[in-house]
C-alpha cells in the first residue's frame, strides 16, 4: 500500500457521516407528516351504540398485555369477575388514573374507559 492508505477510509467516513445527517433530516420530515396525518384522523368518541361490544374490542387492544388474552390474569390480576367488587365509575377511574402497579392508560378517553368498564362488569366473556 503505497501513497496515502488512510485517504479512502477518510472519504468513506465523511460520506457515511453526510449520509446519516441527510437521512436524519428526511426522517424528521416524515415524522412531522405522520403526526399531522394522525391529528387529522383522530376523532373524539362521544358515545357508543353498544358500549359492551365496544368495550370488548378496546379491552382486547389495551388490557390483554397484562391481564392475559382471556383476561383471566397474567402479570395483572384477573378481570373476569368484577361485578360487585367495583362499580363502573371505580373501574373507569382505575383505567384512566392507574391503581397500584397498574399504570394509567392515557390513550383512552372517558367514554372508551367507561365502555371497557361496562364490558368488564358484564362478565368479560
Amino acid at each position: 500500500m503505497k501513497g496515502r492508505p488512510l485517504l479512502p477510509f477518510a472519504v468513506t467516513a465523511i460520506v457515511g457521516i453526510l449520509l446519516m445527517i441527510a437521512l436524519s433530516f428526511v426522517g424528521l420530515n416524515q415524522r412531522e407528516a405522520m403526526n399531522a396525518d394522525e391529528a387529522e384522523g383522530t376523532e373524539e368518541v362521544t358515545e357508543f351504540e353498544d358500549p359492551v361490544t365496544a368495550g370488548q374490542e378496546l379491552a382486547q387492544q389495551s388490557c390483554i398485555g397484562c391481564h392475559g388474552g382471556d383476561l383471566a390474569g397474567g402479570a395483572g390480576p384477573a378481570l373476569t369477575d368484577l361485578d360487585g367488587v367495583y362499580s363502573a365509575e371505580e373501574i373507569t377511574d382505575i383505567i384512566l388514573n392507574g391503581y397500584g402497579a397498574m399504570p394509567a392508560i392515557s390513550n383512552l378517553n372517558d367514554v372508551e374507559a367507561d365502555a371497557i368498564a361496562q364490558y368488564l362488569l358484564a362478565g368479560a366473556e
